[in-house]
C-alpha cells in the first residue's frame, strides 16, 4: 500500500518543553549561608594561628574519609509537585477533521470595496488652520518692503556715482588749496621718462652675475631691486586720471635745497 510522506504535524512546529527550575532561596537560607562562610573562614582562620610558628600538627595533611564524591552529587535536584514558571498555551489551532470542498472561490470586488470606504471616510480637519488669515486687510499689503526699496536705492545711487558724468563732475570740482590739477601731457611725458628709467635699471639688473659671492655684488643687487619696485609704485600713481600737484615743494625739501652743503 502507498504511504504518502508527507504530513501536517511536519509544518505544525512542536511547544516548545521548558525545563524545571529549582525555586530561588529564601532569606533565611541566604543569611544560614553567610553565617556559615563566616564561621568556617573564622574556624580556618584560628587554626592557622595556632599552627603559625611551629607549623601544623601532625596528621593534618591526611584526607578526610568523609569528603569523598557521592553518587548522583553532581546531578541537578528535581523539585516535584511544584508549580512551573509558565504554563502550557496552545499555541496553534488543531487540525480541521472535515474535509476541504474543492474548486471553492471565495470571490472579492475590491472596486466596490474602495468604493464604499471612500464613501463613508471622513475627511482628516486636524491639520486645516481654524481661523483663515486676510492678507489683503495688512497696512503692507500691495506695497514693497522696507529692505526692498532701501536696496534699490543703494544700487540706484551707486550707479549714479559710477557714471562718466559724475565722475568729470567730481574730477572738476577736487581744487584744494594750494594744489593743482597735473596736466595730460605732462603726466604722460612723466610717465614715459619713468617707464624709460625703468627699463634701463632693468637692463643692469639682468646683467648681473648669477653666483654674488662678494658683499659689493649684493649690496648692488639690493640697490637696484629697490629702485624698481619704487619706480614701479610711481608708474602706478601716475596711472591714475586725477592727480593733484602741490604749488610749493615740501618742507623737508625745501630744507635740502636751502641749506647749503659744506
Amino acid at each position: 500500500m502507498w504511504e504518502s510522506k508527507e504530513s501536517v504535524y511536519k509544518i505544525i512546529k512542536p511547544p516548545v518543553a521548558f525545563k524545571p527550575r529549582t525555586p530561588p532561596p529564601t532569606a533565611s537560607e541566604v543569611r544560614d549561608k553567610k553565617i556559615a562562610k563566616i564561621t568556617r573562614r573564622l574556624k580556618l582562620m584560628l587554626r592557622q594561628k595556632s599552627a603559625a610558628t611551629m607549623g601544623k600538627p601532625g596528621g593534618h595533611y591526611k584526607p578526610c574519609v568523609k569528603n569523598f564524591l557521592k553518587k548522583h552529587s553532581k546531578e541537578p535536584v528535581i523539585v516535584y509537585g511544584q508549580q512551573r514558571c509558565t504554563k502550557h498555551v496552545k499555541r496553534f489551532p488543531d487540525v480541521p477533521k472535515d474535509k476541504p470542498v474543492y474548486g471553492r472561490v471565495k470571490i472579492l470586488d475590491f472596486i466596490k470595496m474602495n468604493a464604499e470606504q471612500m464613501i463613508h471616510s471622513k475627511p482628516d480637519r486636524s491639520k486645516i488652520p481654524k481661523k483663515q488669515r486676510r492678507y489683503m486687510f495688512k497696512k503692507s499689503f500691495g506695497k514693497l518692503p522696507a529692505y526692498l526699496t532701501t536696496r534699490m536705492k543703494e544700487s540706484a545711487d551707486k550707479k549714479k556715482k559710477d557714471s562718466p558724468e559724475e565722475k568729470a563732475k567730481a574730477a572738476a570740482a577736487c581744487n584744494h588749496a594750494g594744489t593743482r590739477k597735473l596736466d595730460e601731457k605732462e603726466r604722460i611725458s612723466m610717465m614715459n621718462a619713468l617707464k624709460m628709467k625703468w627699463a634701463d635699471t632693468n637692463a643692469r639688473y639682468q646683467r648681473l652675475s648669477v653666483a654674488l659671492d662678494l658683499d659689493s655684488q649684493k649690496r648692488a643687487k639690493e640697490r637696484f631691486e629697490e629702485n624698481l619696485t619704487r619706480l614701479e609704485k610711481d608708474v602706478s600713481l601716475l596711472s591714475r586720471k586725477v592727480i593733484l600737484v602741490s604749488d610749493s615743494a615740501p618742507s623737508k625739501v625745501q630744507r635740502e635745497v636751502t641749506t647749503p652743503k659744506h
